[in-house]
């Protein structure tokens, strides 16, 4: 067994957390921060309790509001464009995965000054300097995205780019699971069939390393445990905390260990059509979950056992905990199929080109050739 880890940068946990901000924000000597969201933060008020708490701080702020599902380099080129001109000194990614991930494109793209095409093919650790100061603060509970290396960008064609960097992640992240408790039950249920699915993908998959193994089997135990009761009443505190928690300890193992071709195959649809990221998971989870069954019945077993399933041998232990992940996925009712959400027939041999090149597809347990993708393709239409 050989592995490495980096471990996240600093975090601050727990109920009431947003109002340290200021003392992070402090330790840059920051003057004027742009707080980087999405139109629904804005309308909302959160990103106006960011500002104020940074204000306390004796730090001005600006919000661009501009962030959309699936960001685009639109919004990062727009972002760029006002931190010059405007003179802030500190980042501040105020949301779920697509604000946090436009966020690590713009630091990456200040500190390197290259287009995306150049960040995909050259990365950013071969720059001397230092990132912008670039603090975080999460809204959702489900892509984990200040914990990772990766930020999933389009160019303004629609494809889809992953630009990595450790050096890029953000500084400090706040994770205050009061802001999550206004997050609607389909969103909610979208975001912790995310982080379930990181999960299981870091779990299951043919990679090596013991730590992530035990973050990733913990967030499975923590969503199955709280997602359904959140969805249900997202007033419940203990069960927003419990899922925050997860989401932080899924994107963790991700960046450690990579994914799994539920990801693999659900990237590509995104590529293609603007999808949410939970919704297009979900729809291919029993697929590869039963298609992965066989070649690790063992890791399938462990969370089994982890999320109070078992048998009377460890393969219906194995098969018992696939069909409680997928039931849990009916229970909480996000998407069943690929159809629904725009893919058409005429679409699948370029998804399968893309799911077969996708980093997430060659690390899943069991290899997928091209006539299998394409079969799982046309089921879920």
């Amino acid at each position: 067994m050989k592995f490495s880890t980096q471990w996240p940068p600093s975090m601050t946990f727990g109920p009431g957390t947003l109002q340290t901000i200021g003392e992070h924000a402090r330790r840059f000597n920051a003057r004027h921060a742009l707080i980087l969201t999405d139109p629904g933060l804005e309308a909302c008020g959160i990103a106006g309790r960011v500002a104020a708490a940074l204000d306390k701080a004796g730090i001005g702020s600006a919000v661009y509001a501009g962030v959309r599902p699936n960001p685009t380099m639109t919004e990062v080129t727009e972002a760029i464009r006002r931190w010059q001109a405007d003179g802030h000194d500190l980042l501040v990614a105020l949301g779920g995965g697509s604000s946090i991930d436009a966020a690590k494109v713009v630091a990456a793209q200040l500190l390197t000054g290259r287009n995306i095409e150049d960040l995909v093919r050259l990365g950013v650790d071969d720059v001397a300097g230092d990132p912008v100061p670039f603090l975080c603060v999460t809204t959702t509970s489900g892509t984990g995205s200040e914990a990772t290396s990766a930020a999933m960008i389009k160019d303004d064609a629609g494809r889809k780019h992953l630009v990595r960097s450790f050096r890029c992640r953000p500084a400090h992240a706040i994770l205050d699971p009061e802001l999550t408790l206004s997050v609607p039950p389909r969103m909610t249920a979208a975001t912790g069939m995310d982080a379930l699915i990181h999960s299981i993908g870091a779990f299951t998959n043919r990679g090596q390393h013991p730590i992530a193994d035990v973050l990733a089997l913990e967030a499975i135990r923590l969503v199955v445990a709280h997602l359904e009761s959140v969805v249900r009443d997202g007033s419940n505190l203990t069960g927003r905390t419990a899922m925050m928690l997860a989401s932080h300890l899924s994107g963790f193992a991700i960046s450690c260990k990579g994914n799994d071709a539920i990801h693999g195959l659900s990237t590509p649809v995104e590529s293609l059509l603007d999808v949410t990221h939970g919704e297009s998971l979900s729809a291919i989870l029993p697929q590869i979950l039963e298609a992965n069954l066989p070649a690790a019945p063992d890791k399938f077993a462990a969370i089994g056992r982890a999320i109070g399933v078992t048998g009377a041998t460890e393969a219906e232990t194995a098969s018992r905990a696939v069909a409680a992940l997928i039931a849990l996925r009916d229970r909480v009712g996000t998407a069943t199929a690929l159809g629904p959400l725009g893919v058409e027939p005429a679409m699948i041999d370029r998804l399968t080109e893309l799911a077969l090149a996708s980093r997430s597809t060659q690390l899943n347990v069991r290899t997928l050739d091209g006539d299998e993708i394409r079969r799982i393709y046309a089921a879920l239409l």
